[in-house]
């Protein structure tokens, strides 16, 4: 493999020993800058270096980190050429430090950390990262020799089981949408770290759930809870605003009752951003009174600070989920966490218990920087507000 190695010169010991170790196993090694000519040709040579690497290592060091390092620069170009740092990066800890310090593309993968001897502890994570990358290259052969008959087998699979439709009706009669399987760019290193996240094939509601639904969820449970502010909605002319004034239990109950549920963190963001990391669920511009409610300053929920559901159509996600950003933010499954889990990156739920459960979308006080596809909120289960509502979503 090509493998470019980068690392402060206080590190220059160390890595000339990794050097070495790697050039035994037959890898084409980018390493000694410190022979390149001066000026604008260094930095061409090392970025032309970079992107033609198969492998990015970084010595992980408080010199590599430090923020007049050259190695950030190093770091920032492989950022920008490998998108999807699993595979083409390789972090290595030459000394022991508090992982929240690491820059957000490091954090974003495995940090290899050894407590003995580092050079051959590099060599051997580089070795199983080349044999990986043949397996692939091996299975990429197969494929195309086999993609025909695949070709027939799917289609053969499609025509007998049917494919998922672009669209379902739930049993309370609430249309949802299908967000398809792949992967999607979670976090913007502002909000939470940015870092590519796989998620299966999900239905989400279109709309957020109407007050017309919930009477009927209300009608045929028997509950005696009604959500606050129940009494001065006029069901004659409120029949289609989105439902607030319940918490993380009612939510939960209703998408059950429903034969749904809530939708995890990761699936509302997804809905809200695509696959293009959007900042908005329309795009990247600044929200305007067409796409969202926001910065409402009526004091009464159904008395002119909800719009009814769809109302702003300007604001539809990619996938036509409508509503995401404003008028009621929304509960979703996850409890919350600052923290993330460096591999949780496949179809992640959050922590398996906490004190608060998230919230997102912003709401009708909200202002327009506070209605971010990645903004985070989060508060306790039995929390009740007039700016909070929910949606369900279900697998396929």
């Amino acid at each position: 493999m090509k493998i470019f190695l980068s690392y402060a010169s206080q590190d220059r010991p160390l890595a000339e020993a990794i050097n070495r170790a790697l050039l035994e196993q037959g890898h084409d090694v980018f390493f000694d800058r410190e022979d390149l000519p001066p000026g604008e040709e260094f930095h061409a040579r090392i970025r032309r270096a970079i992107e033609a690497s198969d492998l990015f290592v970084f010595l992980v060091s408080e010199a590599a980190i430090d923020p007049g390092s050259y190695t950030l620069n190093e770091l920032d170009i492989a950022g920008k050429k490998f998108r999807q740092a699993s595979g083409r990066l390789l972090p290595v800890l030459l000394r022991p430090m508090a992982f929240d310090r690491l820059p957000a593309f490091l954090s974003s993968v495995t940090v290899l950390e050894s407590p003995g001897n580092i050079p051959a502890s590099v060599a051997d994570a580089v070795h199983r990262i080349a044999l990986e990358r043949r397996r692939a290259m091996q299975w990429k052969v197969g494929a195309g020799i086999t993609a025909a008959v695949l070709i027939a087998a799917v289609a053969w699979f499609a025509r007998s089981k049917g494919t998922p439709a672009s669209e379902i009706t739930g049993n309370d009669g609430a249309p949802a949408v299908l967000v398809p399987a792949g992967n999607f760019t979670r976090g913007d290193d502002e909000e939470s770290p940015r870092r590519e996240v796989y998620l299966d094939a999900f239905y989400i509601d279109r709309y957020e759930v109407t007050t017309r639904r919930y009477a009927k969820f209300l009608a045929a449970t028997g509950s005696s809870r009604p959500p606050d502010g129940w009494e001065s909605l006029d069901p004659r002319s409120g029949d289609e605003f989105p439902v607030v004034g319940v918490d993380w239990n009612d939510a939960s109950a209703y998408c059950k009752w429903a034969g749904r549920r809530l939708p995890t963190e990761s699936e509302w963001e997804k809905a809200a951003r695509g696959t293009d990391a959007r900042r908005y669920p329309w795009g990247d511009t600044s929200p305007t009174p067409d796409q969202a409610n926001y910065q409402n300053t009526s004091p009464e929920a159904y008395g002119g600070g909800l719009a009814k559901v769809g109302s702003h159509s300007a604001g539809s996600s990619p996938f036509g989920v409508q509503d995401l950003a404003g008028n009621a933010a929304e509960w979703v499954a996850d409890w919350h966490s600052e923290s993330f889990p460096v591999g949780d990156v496949r179809n992640p739920k959050g922590p398996e218990t906490g004190t608060n459960r998230v919230v997102r979308g912003g709401g009708r006080f909200d202002p327009a920087e506070r209605l971010i596809a990645t903004k985070r909120f989060h508060g306790p289960p039995d929390l009740r507000a007039d700016d909070i509502g929910f949606r369900c979503a279900r697998d396929p």
